[in-house]
């Protein structure tokens, strides 16, 4: 009878699960791990979620997590609160971070150069007989900074057992398809790999694998946070829920729709496999997006409502966690000081032009504004696919700083190409399709081969090799042959009375200092022959047909806008001064200065700019293909583009626009511009009684190919003029 007692005892406390579960070497309570999905900007759901978790006094000793779930968890396994990530969360610039490239004011002179030619910016690379693209369209330049900014303070843990609570971020093998459990190495690596949608941002390469999103494998890691010895799971479900029929518009909603097959079909698996005992909280996030940044108060708002939903169950495994010996805590970090640095170079690039660029001092705390400006400077040499840095220990218990340049891996050469269109819709039209070769890191100071093909207004065929001379690339020679046929349009008036064409080759070598990111001084050297005729009309005068360029050009460039097309900051400003003469080729002894300048004032989404520009000769000399042009949006609106053209010139623009929008992919614009100027034939004629003025309304658009402009212009003797523009509508035609 005993016997069957104590049976029917043993019988009763195996039915009891919560009985095993709290009875841990007499612990008082279960140990709690914490699930984290991705949904990307849905993924501030966890921040509220934690937060209530913490008001409640749940305590969590795992975390697991996937995409935006693994860089929540990670933050919060690395010891920051629910309230500093959500500060985080909000005060993050995304939209930087989802870029590559670094602020235009930071580029070289070198790449804004090349961007002020008509050529999309998009590459693409031809390398050993095969077309080659990048394997995401962010290489995650900035997120990588992003994230090691973050998690400075655990910079020393590579096992992530060892964090304030262990954790564990999931990737997907990009090759097998499997997941990957990251449980240790670099966390901001392991963060980078697990959010890399594929397409959208470049694998990561970690233990010889390449790493993609963990939604793809795993977007609710349930069971990894189970093995990691979890005896109750919370999991929080962030994805993005199957769109319907009538959301199923677009090829972007098909290829959405087949991302929530996989991510939403292993999540509901990892949800199934919950217990009675276990928490499964779904935020309802509604309509909001995985780009809804934006909105990262009202989503972290809707998960924290979510949880307190579970209140009564929660409060039930509330207590708390001992911090056991030896693990890190967010307070116990002291600023990191710089003992020594080593440069990780798969390029040819000498490591001292890398080092050179390296705002870091040795034996200094570090500062990590001036760190991360400068791995901007080293990735804007347009030679590494990412540019990146890990803190070290060595033997010597030294805390140092890596740096890892990675050669691109659909490079050094590329294939660019270019398109231009303009129409006045009143017969006056011009294009232009071009493709351009480009072949960086030549050499160890990172020579630069470019070769630009082009045919339409202006056809041409120019070869130039830019070389920098010294470690720094401050100084640099750029050798430069061509071949260019244009034609000129000749007004009197209203009436076109001739049109001129010059054709010809040239040489030109030019050689110039860097004065720094914004700042240029370069001489120029060129020599050119050519032919000039009439294809039809009569100029009315005399001219030399023959062609007889060399000159002596000395030029002083600030570049500092944010922006090419519609700039909200900076400025820019042009001094040039031309000597040609006889003695070096030119046809005739002539001078001539210009001055072009472009400021800028903004406030919110409203924008003014003030161009100036001003052309004057010396003397009479000058001949017709050194003539300055003005005419079309933006240069006396109203009129046809380049109708006016003489030895003198000046003109000064007022403009105005507003973004209207803020899609990166078309930014759009409305604006108007005031304009005054003329041209005159010599020094006698200039005078502000004869200026003329103009105005104009336009939209404009910033796209994928280029700047667009559709624009009305008046000018103030009665013309009018409806402008449509791919490309950029405000640069002079020279025939330099």
């Amino acid at each position: 009878m005993q016997i069957f007692r104590l049976a029917v005892l043993g019988l009763m406390l195996l039915s009891v699960p919560s009985v095993s579960i709290f009875a841990d070497n007499g612990n008082a309570r279960p140990k709690i791990g914490l699930a984290l999905s991705g949904g990307g900007a849905r993924g501030g759901a966890h921040v509220g979620v934690l937060k209530a978790l913490e008001e409640l006094g749940v305590e969590v000793d795992y975390i697991a997590g996937t995409s935006m779930g693994a860089i929540i968890g990670g933050l919060y396994a690395s010891g920051y609160s629910a309230s500093e990530i959500e500060e985080i969360l909000i005060g993050t610039d995304w939209k930087k971070a989802m870029t590559d490239r670094p602020a235009r004011r930071d580029r070289t002179m070198r790449k804004k150069e090349l961007e002020s030619q008509f050529f999309i910016p998009y590459r693409i690379g031809f390398n050993n007989g095969k077309i080659q693209m990048p394997l995401g369209a962010i290489e995650g330049q900035h997120l990588d900074q992003l994230f090691h900014d973050m998690l400075l303070p655990v910079v020393g843990v590579h096992e992530f057992d060892q964090l304030p609570i262990p954790f564990r971020a999931v990737a997907t093998d990009l090759v097998s398809g499997e997941a990957v459990i990251l449980s240790g190495g670099s966390l901001a690596d392991s963060l980078r790999a697990s959010m890399s949608v594929p397409g959208v941002f470049a694998p990561v390469r970690i233990d010889g694998k390449i790493l993609v999103d963990g939604g793809m494998s795993n977007n609710l890691p349930v069971d990894v946070v189970r093995q990691m010895g979890a005896q109750i799971v919370i999991a929080v479900d962030i994805s993005s829920p199957m769109l319907t029929e009538e959301q199923l518009t677009s090829v972007l909603s098909v290829s959405q729709q087949l991302s929530n097959f996989l991510t939403r079909k292993n999540a509901d698996a990892q949800i199934a496999s919950l217990g009675p005992d276990d928490f499964l909280i779904v935020p309802e996030l509604g309509e909001f997006s995985s780009a809804n940044f934006q909105e990262a108060p009202k989503i972290v708002s809707i998960g924290y409502d979510a949880t307190l939903l579970q209140t009564d169950r929660l409060a039930g495994i509330a207590g708390q966690r001992s911090t056991e010996p030896g693990r890190m805590v967010l307070g116990d970090t002291v600023p990191y000081t710089v003992q020594f640095i080593e440069i990780d170079n798969s390029s040819v690039l000498n490591d001292r032009l890398i080092r050179s660029r390296l705002d870091v001092e040795v034996g200094q705390p570090l500062d990590l504004d001036a760190l991360n400006d400068s791995v901007d400077t080293i990735y804007s040499l347009d030679v590494f696919e990412s540019v990146t840095y890990d803190f070290v220990t060595d033997e010597q218990g030294r805390e140092g700083l890596v740096i890892h340049a990675k050669r691109r891996d659909w490079g050094p050469n590329y294939f660019q190409f270019g398109m231009e269109l303009a129409s006045d819709f009143s017969g006056s039209s011009d294009f232009r399709l071009g493709v351009a070769y480009t072949r960086n890191a030549l050499n160890s100071l990172g020579g630069e081969l470019r070769v630009v093909g082009a045919i339409g207004v202006e056809d041409e065929i120019s070869l130039d090799f830019y070389q920098p001379i010294d470690i720094k690339a401050r100084w640099f020679i750029e050798p430069q042959v061509y071949a260019r046929r244009r034609n000129y349009n000749l007004w009197e008036d209203t009436t076109n009375i001739a049109t001129l064409e010059i054709s010809g080759w040239g040489t030109n070598l030019g050689f110039g200092r860097n004065l720094s990111t914004t700042d240029r001084l370069r001489l120029d050297y060129e020599f050119g022959r050519g032919k000039a005729r009439t294809v039809t009309g009569d100029l009315g005068f005399p001219f030399d047909d023959r062609v007889r360029i060399g000159e002596l050009k000395l030029r002083y460039l600030h570049d500092s806008l944010d922006s090419l097309w519609f700039p909200t900051s900076g400025s820019s400003h042009v001094l040039e001064y031309l000597y040609a003469s006889d003695s070096l080729g030119a046809s005739d002894n002539y001078q001539q200065a210009l001055a072009d300048g472009l400021i800028n004032i903004s406030s919110g989404k409203n924008n003014w700019s003030f161009h100036y520009e001003a052309g004057y000769s010396f003397d009479d000399k000058a001949p017709i293909e050194r003539w300055f042009r003005l005419g079309g949006l933006g240069r006396l609106s109203g009129l046809v583009p380049q109708q006016l053209s003489g030895r003198q010139s000046a003109l000064a623009t007022l403009a105005y626009y507003r973004l209207l929008n803020d899609y990166d992919l078309l930014r759009t614009y409305a604006g108007f511009t005031l304009e005054a100027g003329n041209v005159w034939e010599t020094s006698d004629d200039i005078g502000f009684d004869d200026l003329r003025y103009s105005a104009s309304v336009y939209f404009g658009a910033v796209t994928p190919i280029g700047p667009i402009y559709l624009a009305y212009g008046h000018s103030d003797s009665g013309d009018n003029a409806v402008y449509f523009y791919l490309g950029n509508p405000f640069r002079v035609r020279r025939f330099d």
